[in-house]
């Protein structure tokens, strides 16, 4: 019984790690490309590729999962060229230790600065 209290204590810590972090960022525009996920079965989508212009906030959780962030068009307030820039709320989640991509990024209200 003892064993299974441990283990269960032990399960409980490592998937009981999540947070959350949330901020305004910036981004520059680096690519706006037509993707066509199935040709014969759906149209062209127009995608905007993003990358973080200067410093994340030090209590940002991964920088990385902000290089390339993908977005439509829709989700930008305004008309966007390559090298234009973009603020735009960012959320990142951990979902728990024992998850593979344990870091979740998303954007939100995304305007031209």
């Amino acid at each position: 019984m003892r064993k299974i209290a441990l283990m269960l204590a032990g399960c409980l810590a490592l998937t009981g790690c999540a947070g959350t972090w949330e901020a305004e960022i910036r981004l520059k525009v680096t690519k706006i490309e037509d993707y066509q996920p199935l040709p014969e079965k759906y149209p062209a989508e127009v995608q905007v590729w993003l990358d973080p212009v200067g410093e994340l906030p030090s209590d940002a959780y991964d920088r990385e999962n902000f290089t390339g962030k993908i977005v439509e068009p829709a989700e930008i307030d305004g008309d966007v060229q390559v090298g234009d820039e973009v603020v735009c709320l960012a959320k990142q989640r951990t979902i728990g230790a024992l998850q593979t991509n344990s870091i979740s990024t998303e954007l939100f209200q995304c305007r031209k600065a």
